[in-house]
């Protein structure tokens, strides 16, 4: 995704890929629970088509996500290639963290979105899952700037 230009185009999921990933946060629990998402770009947006969960292999899985590096690898060279990075928040609300901000920089030019589903709030006993578009940016001294744009988030219906 190039620079924001004022208005971010919304996330569209298959139905199907939104019972995925809530299904993978289900059962993770009260682990994070971490995968990519497949699609491309559409008009308007991007719409994502399939989910591939990952094993997350972080020393503290209460608190952090680190995918398998064999899976992840594997992933990499998915047909379709990946779009996007799905984790959880078990234990707070689904928007980005100072870790998940610092963590952008280690994704590829290919990863365009990223999900952060939770599995309740404080107000909620739903799943809720937020989507947002990764932002490259370079400061005035070159260096790479990486903040998450909140874009709509849309299941499909079949």
């Amino acid at each position: 995704m190039t620079a924001y230009q004022g208005k971010t185009q919304p996330i569209r999921l298959d139905s199907s890929v939104q019972l995925m990933l809530g299904k993978h946060l289900l059962t993770c629990y009260p682990h994070e629970a971490c995968g990519v998402l497949l699609g491309a770009a559409a008009a308007g947006g991007m719409h994502i088509k399939d989910y591939v969960p990952m094993s997350n292999v972080a020393p503290d899985p209460l608190h952090a996500f680190v995918p398998d590096p064999r899976e992840w690898v594997k992933a990499l060279y998915n047909e379709p290639a990946p779009v996007g990075l799905f984790h959880s928040h078990p234990h707070s609300a689904p928007w980005p963290s100072p870790s998940d901000i610092e963590g952008l920089s280690a994704l590829g030019p290919e990863f365009k979105v990223y999900l952060i589903g939770s599995p309740c709030t404080d107000k909620n006993e739903e799943i809720t899952l937020r989507g947002f578009h990764i932002d490259r940016l370079s400061d005035s001294s070159g260096t790479a700037v990486y903040r998450l744009l909140h874009a709509p988030l849309y299941a499909l219906l079949k």
